[in-house]
């Protein structure tokens, strides 16, 4: 039905399209409403599943009719979607834009935008604080002298290629064998484990 549906969406002339395809009235049909906004009419009703765009009415010809109310839904999830916002949150926007201004829905908007860079500006300095932390790890790895004789699958101190000194992960801690002094030990943690995972990013 779906196929269906978008094949005959262009040159109907029922339900306000004119044989050229261009709406008439009211209604336009998924395709055309494809071709306003460049989301794919899968995605379309993705998002009627979904509960992001409100299920549309059918005309005789079962053909699904939307509105230029729905165009302007799919226009403004586009842009959340781009500004990597939460669903969750382009629910609420699209809910409250359903019945305000137009200005009204860029108010809105801006304040969306504004805590998408706040949340950014936080993220890129977790990110710096973390690439600081690699850097330093990293001359940290490559000043520790690890036990050339000993084989890895033997190897009691884990010091040198990343393991915490404690013990409390694989190994234990040979203080006859440790390489480096107190000074090199701050960095025996692994790069990151001091730090909060980042909003919208999984371990």
């Amino acid at each position: 039905m779906a196929g269906v549906e978008e094949a005959g969406a262009v040159g109907l002339a029922a339900d306000g399209l004119a044989p050229d395809g261009h709406a008439t009235a009211r209604w336009l049909t998924i395709g055309q409403v494809s071709q306003r906004t460049g989301i794919p009419a899968k995605t379309i009703r993705y998002y009627e599943s979904v509960g992001l765009l409100p299920r549309p009415t059918r005309g005789e010809n079962h053909y699904r009719r939307y509105s230029q109310a729905d165009v302007n839904r799919l226009l403004l999830l586009r842009r959340i979607k781009l500004l990597g916002a939460p669903l969750a949150e382009a629910k609420t926007l699209l809910a409250s834009a359903t019945d305000a201004r137009c200005v009204d829905a860029q108010e809105a908007l801006l304040t969306l935008v504004d805590d998408r860079l706040t949340a950014l500006d936080q993220q890129i300095a977790e990110l710096l604080a973390l690439r600081t932390e690699i850097h330093d790890y990293r001359h940290a790895l490559e000043s520790c002298h690890a036990d050339e004789t000993t084989a890895f699958s033997d190897c009691a101190d884990m010091r040198c290629i990343g393991a915490p000194p404690d013990g409390s992960e694989g190994g234990y801690y040979d203080e006859e064998h440790c390489c480096g002094d107190e000074r090199e030990r701050e960095h025996d943690l692994l790069p990151g484990d001091g730090l909060l995972p980042l909003p919208g990013v999984r371990g």
